[in-house]
């Protein structure tokens, strides 16, 4: 792999170091560093080669080191690419962290997991569908692979009373991380290509409020976990008519040393902040800003530790800091503009670049990492006319998290999968299926959605 990385790595940089992308594709010289840059960084994003936030930094130190020093004349200042990394969106997602960890912390993931599952002990449909649901809304907040470990974790009790071919069994290792996939496009804040999304969208002055997103998106995910869980009903579960696997089930007590009254003002923080942002097209205040109040609440007023400040997803940030970089730096160059005008992509309507980049982004994240995607893709989308960004980074954004046929999709898919007792090819069937629903409801629930909303204008194809 190493070998393989120093051989693509010169093929990627050489060209531009002797001008030939000028030759070949008609670039400016910042232009061809740009895609220079752009070709390392997203082989090494996709190969992980190095750490995923080490590339990050690479991104910044390339653009500072190599870019700006050959731009010449009318060269955009180091903070432009500097503020990328403590950006407003950086700060949302800062944010989610926090409350993510709250949740944890203080075991309301587990508690609201508890009382579903406890629920719905009379219907194996009912439990795959609660337990689907529950996991979703998690995954609005949480990291999605957090949430799949967690929601797997409180079942596990009970999957190891079952045979590895136990419809049950094989239901509850689709549900969950096939759940979490789909809850993650819930909020702003649900998992990493929303909101590179939403920074890229920022850096051009387009912005989406966040009641806005849950408008169209929690429709979108809803329907999908409801099919989901009919499609786990009609593959397996109608298969098992005795019902006894229900009966046998067990899930670990909530954490018995948490007053009631500590989560109840975790819980408390979280809702005004969860409010604060819903309202933020009302109130006027941003939602970075927002942001702010759990990290100085939590760990101001000492209800989570230094320990836990430490852990949150530092790594995760640089990294969104990283992608966000590079697609500034497709924007000043103006490479993204280049390439768009290259396949014509202008001369589409909304809804044409709109179903064309969602099934681009679907795609390729069956293979490859959907950060990865939303770092490939949404760039170009940049270099759009300013009407048509929207639409076209939203099919991005969105496509990119409802890909999930593979083990080696998501990371949750990849958690299940090493659980034992389902078969690639299983997979494939009803991951690839209900990929293909949630696209289907996307594009159609979500953009009818997106259209009311004003949002985008899809009366053109």
């Amino acid at each position: 792999m190493i070998r393989a990385g120093i051989v693509f790595s010169s093929l990627a940089v050489i060209p531009a170091l002797f001008g030939w992308y000028q030759n070949w594709l008609g670039l400016t010289r910042p232009q061809e560093i740009n895609l220079a840059i752009a070709l390392l960084v997203s082989f090494l994003w996709v190969t992980e080669l190095f750490p995923l936030y080490v590339t990050g930094f690479l991104v910044l130190f390339l653009e500072l080191v190599w870019l700006l020093p050959a731009w010449g004349p009318g060269a955009p200042k180091t903070i432009t690419f500097l503020s990328c990394y403590f950006s407003e969106t950086i700060l949302l997602f800062l944010g989610g962290f926090v409350i993510s960890s709250a949740i944890t912390s203080y075991g309301l993931d587990s508690a609201i997991a508890r009382f579903v599952i406890q629920k719905t002990k009379g219907s194996a449909f009912l439990l795959v569908l609660s337990l689907g649901f529950a996991t979703a809304f998690l995954s609005c907040f949480m990291n999605n692979t957090a949430t799949a470990a967690m929601m797997l974790g409180l079942v596990s009790s009970m999957m190891k009373s079952l045979e590895e071919n136990n419809p049950l069994r094989k239901s509850l290792l689709f549900i969950v991380p096939f759940s979490a996939n789909l809850g993650g496009i819930g909020t702003p804040v649900g998992t990493l290509p929303n909101v590179i999304g939403i920074g890229y969208l920022q850096e051009r002055g387009l912005e989406i409020g966040f009641l806005n997103w849950m408008g169209f998106a929690f429709p979108v995910f809803i329907l999908s976990v409801l099919a989901l869980a009919i499609l786990l009903y009609i593959v397996y579960l109608k298969k098992d008519k005795s019902g006894k696997s229900v009966s046998s089930i067990q899930v670990m007590n909530t954490n018995s040393s948490i007053a009631q009254r500590d989560r109840s003002i975790a819980l408390g923080i979280i809702t005004v902040t969860i409010l604060g942002w819903i309202t933020s097209d009302w109130h006027g205040v941003s939602n970075g800003t927002v942001a702010l109040f759990p990290v100085i609440v939590f760990f101001g007023f000492r209800l989570l530790d230094l320990k836990e400040f430490r852990n949150l997803s530092w790594d995760v940030l640089i990294l969104m800091g990283g992608g966000i970089a590079l697609g500034k730096a497709f924007e000043e160059t103006g490479l993204a503009k280049h390439f768009v005008g290259l396949f014509l992509l202008g001369d589409s309507g909304q809804l044409g670049l709109f179903l064309f980049f969602s099934i681009l982004s679907l795609g390729l994240s069956c293979f490859l990492s959907n950060t990865s995607v939303a770092n490939l893709i949404l760039p170009i989308t940049m270099g759009l006319p300013q009407h048509l960004i929207l639409p076209a980074a939203i099919g991005a954004t969105i496509g990119a998290s409802l890909a999930m046929p593979l083990p080696v999709s998501t990371p949750p898919n990849a958690l299940a999968f090493s659980y034992g007792g389902i078969r690639s090819l299983e997979m494939l069937k009803v991951g690839g299926i209900i990929s293909i629903i949630a696209w289907t409801f996307f594009v159609t629930v979500g953009g009818l959605i997106l259209h009311l909303l004003g949002i985008v204008d899809f009366s053109r194809f």
